[in-house]
C-alpha cells in the first residue's frame, strides 16, 4: 500500500493553483448512469428459483465516464450492480421504475414506488424530499398486565406521519433523475430508500465506488496511455481493485412479497395482522394483500456478488483483478484494493485466506490485510492489519492486500460467521468466493467437480402403510455427489402411490392400494428432466415384515405411592420392550386387559407412548396385559404389568382461610416431600429431660448443637389435586378440552385431572414430611379485578406417624 500524508511546503505552494483549477473544472462535470428497478428472479445451486427485485444497468450516456455493471457478470437473472464514478465528479442516476405487477385475472396493475439512498453520501433527495404516509390507526387498548382491568383503557395519542421513502420517490412507470454533487471518494452501499425492510431484502442493492481508477499502459491507444496507479483516497494508491458485496435471501419472505404484490387489492400501507379479518389471516377476504412482517426475516441463502458458492461451478464465484506486469505502484506484485460491502441484514465477518499486506520488493509482508477505510472514511494513522473484519449490516470496508505471486491460485474469501450453507442444510453453498489476480484459478479440491445423482433403493414398503424418510442423511441425496437440492422428475412418476419430495432429499410415499413396489424419479440442482448424470430413479420395494417373535416383551411392576391412583409417564411400559430390528414401538391401547383375579375393578388408560393412568377402589396388587406394535404393523405377544397400591396413611389435611382461620379451602393442588432436615427435638435440649427423650448420662451434659444441619433437597413423594380449579377443569387447547400434566408439560384430551386426596398417600410412619398447598382459587382476585378473593400458597410439616396435620 502506498500512502503519502506529508508533502513539502514548497510543493504545496507550487501546486495550489493547479489543484484549485482542477477542482473548478471537476465541479462542472456531471456523470450520468441509466438504471432500472424491476422484478426478476434468481436460480440457486439447489435448483430453487426465488423471486427478486433488482437493478439493471441501462445504455451508457454519451460523454459520461461513469460506469455501471453487474457484480455478477455471468448472472442470467438477478445481480447487484456496481457504479463507478471518477473522484470529484457529480453523479446523476436516471432511475426507471418498472415495479408494476398485474394480478392474474385483473387488468389493473399494483404499482410500487422506489428510491435510492447511498449510505454515507448526501444526495438523491435524501433528507430533502422524503415521502410520508399517514400512521395507521391505533385503537384503544386494555392494559397489558395479565389480570382483569377495571380502570380506564389506554388511548394512544395521535401518531405523526411515517416515512415511506427517505429520498426522492420514483413512481412506477416513471423515470426520475437523482443527483449527488461530487460524492466523496470511497466505497458505499447503494440501496432502496423506500420501505427498506422489504425492498432491500428483495434485492434492490448495489455498490457505489468513487475513485480515480488505475490506468493501464496502451501504446496503441490514441493518444497512447502510460500505466498509472489508482487513487482511492488522498495519499492512498492501488494497482487494481475487487468489489465484494455480501447479501442474503430469505426465500419465504421474498415469495410472500411477490404473492402480495400480485394479489388483487394489494396495499403498500396496509398493516399485517393475523387476526380474523386481517390481511395475514388465511381465512380473511383480504389475505395476502399486504407485505409480510419483516421481523420474521430469516435468510436461508448467502451470497457474494449475487452468487451462492456452487461446488459444481466454482468459477462462477471467481472475481478477477488485473495487475500490470510492472505495477505502477512500485510494489513487487501490485497492490489490490478489496472493497467489502455488507448489503445484508445480518452481520458477516469476511476473511481472505492466504493474503499478505505491506512489505517491499524484498519482503512478502505480513499475513492478513490492511484496513484503509470504514464507511468511506479514511482510517487515521498507520493502517491496522487484521485477518478478518466484523461487518454489521450496512457496513463497508476498504482493505489492501499484496497481489499474489505469479503462478499461484486464487485467494479464497469466506464469511467466518459461517454463513456457508444453502437452505439451512446444503453445505459449501454460501458466502465463499475467490479473488483471481492475473488469471489465477481456484485451488483444486476433491469436492469441487460436477454433480452426480445416484440411484436409490428402499426396501421398506408395507402394504397399505405410508412410508416416510425424514432424516436428510438417509434421504435420496445421501449417496449423491455435489447435489444441493432435488425435485421430482415428471417423466418418471410413481404408479402405485403419491410421492412428496422435499428439496433436502427427504420424502413421503403414500400408497394408493396394497402394492409393495414402486418407482419414481428425481432431478438434482434444478436440472431438466432426462439430464444425464443429474436425473435418476428411486426404487421402492417391499419390506421384510418382522414376525411377532422379533418384538421382545418384558413384564413390568410399578408401585404406587397412593392407595388408589397411579400415573406413569412415558416411556412407561415400553421401557421394558425392544424390537430386534430397531423399529419404533407403540403401546396398543385397545389391547389392555385387566386380570380377572384382581380384587376390585382396575381402570387403565394407556397412551401410545407407553405411559398410563391406573385407578382402583381399594389398595392391593393388580395386573393387566397389553401388546405393542412396531411401525410395520406387527403386533407383539402380550406382556403382564403388575401394579401395587399400598395401604394409605389416612393423613387428615385441613386447609383453612389464612385470615379468619375458620373457612375451609377444599380445592387445592398439593405436593408432599420427605423432610430430610437433621431433626432435634426441642424438648430434649434442656437438663430436665422430657418424657421420650434419652436419659442423661451421669456426669455428662445434654449436647447443644451450634449448627443447624438443614437439607436443601427434599425428596419428592407424591402430588395431586382435589377440585375442579386445581385439576384444570374447563381448560382447552385449540378448542379441545385438555389436561396438561404437571412436570412434563404434555397436554392430553380430558375434562380434568383425576382428583386425589392427600389421605391416599402411603407414608412411612417413622419419617417426617412436608406438605405444600397451592389453592385453586389463587388467581381469582386477578381474574375478576378483586371482585372475588383467592388464597395464597401455604404448607405445614407432617410429623411422625404422618396421620394428621
Amino acid at each position: 500500500m502506498r500512502r503519502s500524508d506529508t508533502k513539502s511546503a514548497v510543493k504545496v505552494a507550487l501546486l495550489a493553483v493547479n489543484i484549485l483549477l482542477l477542482g473548478a473544472t471537476m465541479s462542472f462535470a456531471q456523470q450520468q448512469i441509466n438504471l432500472t428497478a424491476g422484478p426478476t428472479q434468481v436460480a440457486l445451486p439447489d435448483g430453487s428459483v426465488v423471486p427478486m427485485w433488482g437493478y439493471t444497468c441501462g445504455t451508457a450516456v454519451t460523454g459520461s465516464t461513469a460506469t455501471c455493471a453487474a457484480l455478477n457478470p455471468k448472472a442470467s437473472g438477478w445481480s447487484p450492480v456496481v457504479i463507478t464514478v471518477p473522484t470529484g465528479q457529480g453523479l446523476t442516476i436516471n432511475l426507471t421504475n418498472n415495479l408494476s405487477f398485474t394480478p392474474a385475472g385483473s387488468t389493473t396493475a399494483n404499482t410500487v414506488p422506489t428510491s435510492i439512498v447511498v449510505i454515507g453520501q448526501v444526495g438523491g433527495g435524501l433528507g430533502t424530499s422524503p415521502t410520508y404516509v399517514p400512521s395507521p390507526v391505533h385503537n384503544q387498548q386494555q392494559a397489558t398486565w395479565p389480570i382483569a382491568n377495571t380502570g380506564a383503557v389506554n388511548n394512544p395519542p395521535p401518531q405523526g406521519p411515517r416515512v415511506q421513502s427517505f429520498a426522492t420517490e420514483v413512481a412506477a412507470g416513471a423515470t426520475t433523475s437523482l443527483t449527488w454533487a461530487a460524492p466523496r471518494p470511497g466505497t458505499y452501499l447503494l440501496e432502496s430508500g423506500t420501505h427498506p425492510s422489504i425492498q432491500v431484502p428483495m434485492g434492490l442493492i448495489g455498490m457505489l465506488v468513487v475513485t480515480s481508477a488505475p490506468v493501464v499502459a496502451n501504446p496503441q491507444a490514441n493518444p497512447p496511455t502510460t500505466a498509472s496507479v489508482g487513487t482511492a483516497y488522498p495519499g492512498v494508491t492501488y494497482d487494481a481493485d475487487v468489489p465484494l458485496l455480501f447479501s442474503e435471501i430469505d426465500p419465504n419472505q421474498n415469495r410472500a412479497v411477490s404473492t402480495a404484490v400480485n394479489t388483487v387489492g394489494f396495499s403498500e400501507t396496509a398493516v399485517w395482522s393475523g387476526q380474523p379479518g386481517g390481511c395475514g389471516n388465511p381465512s380473511s377476504a383480504t389475505y395476502n394483500t399486504c407485505y409480510p412482517p419483516a421481523v420474521n426475516y430469516s435468510p436461508l441463502y448467502f451470497l457474494i456478488n449475487g452468487t451462492a458458492f456452487d461446488k459444481t461451478n466454482a468459477s462462477a464465484s471467481l472475481f478477477p483483478a488485473t495487475v500490470p506486469t510492472t505495477p505502477a505502484s512500485g510494489s513487487a506484485t501490485g497492490l489490490i484494493l478489496v472493497r467489502l460491502v455488507n448489503a445484508g441484514l445480518k452481520m458477516h465477518v469476511p476473511t481472505i485466506v492466504g493474503s499478505f499486506t505491506g512489505g517491499s520488493t524484498t519482503t512478502s509482508g505480513v499475513s492478513g490485510f490492511s484496513i484503509l477505510a470504514e464507511d468511506g472514511n479514511l482510517a487515521p494513522g498507520v493502517p491496522k492489519v487484521q485477518s478478518d473484519v466484523f461487518m454489521a449490516a450496512g457496513k463497508t470496508f476498504d482493505v489492501m492486500i499484496n497481489g499474489p505471486a505469479a503462478g499461484g491460485t486464487a485467494l479464497p474469501v469466506y464469511d467466518r460467521e459461517l454463513s456457508l450453507s444453502g437452505n439451512s442444510s446444503n453445505r459449501d453453498a454460501g458466502m465463499l468466493a475467490y479473488i483471481s489476480v492475473n488469471g489465477a484459478a481456484p485451488p483444486s479440491a476433491p469436492i469441487i467437480g460436477k454433480a452426480q445423482a445416484n440411484a436409490d433403493t428402499y426396501n421398506s414398503l408395507v402394504a397399505g402403510k405410508t412410508f416416510t424418510v425424514s432424516d436428510p442423511s438417509k434421504g435420496v441425496i445421501s449417496n449423491d455427489v455435489n447435489v444441493y437440492g432435488v425435485q421430482l422428475d415428471p417423466a418418471v412418476k410413481a404408479a402405485n402411490g403419491t410421492v412428496t419430495l422435499n428439496a433436502n432429499g427427504t420424502f413421503t410415499y403414500v400408497p394408493s392400494g396394497t402394492a409393495t413396489s414402486d418407482q419414481f424419479g428425481y432431478c438434482a440442482n434444478g436440472a431438466a428432466s432426462g439430464t444425464a448424470g443429474l436425473c435418476t430413479t428411486v426404487t421402492l420395494g417391499g419390506a421384510t415384515v418382522e414376525s411377532s417373535a422379533g418384538i421382545l416383551m418384558g413384564n413390568a411392576t410399578f408401585t404406587s405411592k397412593m392407595a388408589t391412583y397411579l400415573n406413569v409417564p412415558a416411556p412407561g411400559v415400553l421401557k421394558y420392550d425392544q424390537d430386534k430390528a430397531g423399529y419404533a414401538l407403540s403401546a396398543v391401547a385397545s389391547s389392555v386387559t385387566p386380570s380377572s383375579t384382581n380384587a376390585s375393578p382396575l381402570s387403565v388408560t394407556m397412551a401410545p407412548n407407553g405411559g398410563f393412568i391406573a385407578s382402583v377402589s381399594s389398595p392391593g396388587t393388580y395386573s393387566f396385559t397389553y401388546t405393542a406394535q412396531n411401525t410395520q404393523g406387527t403386533v407383539s405377544s402380550p406382556a403382564t404389568v403388575t401394579l401395587i397400591f399400598p395401604t394409605p396413611s389416612n393423613l387428615a389435611v385441613t386447609v383453612l382461610d389464612g385470615k379468619d382461620k375458620v373457612t375451609k379451602v377444599t380445592d387445592y393442588r398439593w405436593i408432599i416431600e420427605e423432610d430430610k432436615t437433621f431433626y432435634i427435638n426441642p424438648n430434649c435440649t434442656t437438663n430436665a429431660s422430657a418424657p421420650g427423650c434419652p436419659a442423661p448420662i451421669a456426669g455428662g451434659t445434654v449436647p447443644t448443637f451450634g449448627v443447624n444441619f438443614h437439607t436443601s433437597h427434599m425428596e419428592f413423594v407424591a402430588q395431586g389435586c382435589t377440585g375442579p380449579f386445581s385439576c384444570e377443569s374447563g381448560q382447552t387447547v385449540l378448542g379441545v378440552a385438555s389436561v396438561c400434566d404437571v412436570g412434563n408439560g404434555v397436554c392430553r384430551p380430558g375434562s380434568q385431572q383425576v382428583a386425589v386426596d392427600p389421605s391416599q398417600v402411603s407414608l412411612d410412619p417413622t419419617k417426617r414430611y412436608y406438605i405444600s398447598v397451592l389453592p385453586g382459587d389463587a388467581a381469582n382476585a386477578f381474574n375478576t379485578g378483586n371482585v372475588s378473593t383467592g388464597h395464597g400458597m401455604g404448607g405445614a410439616p407432617i410429623p411422625p406417624p404422618a396421620s394428621t396435620t
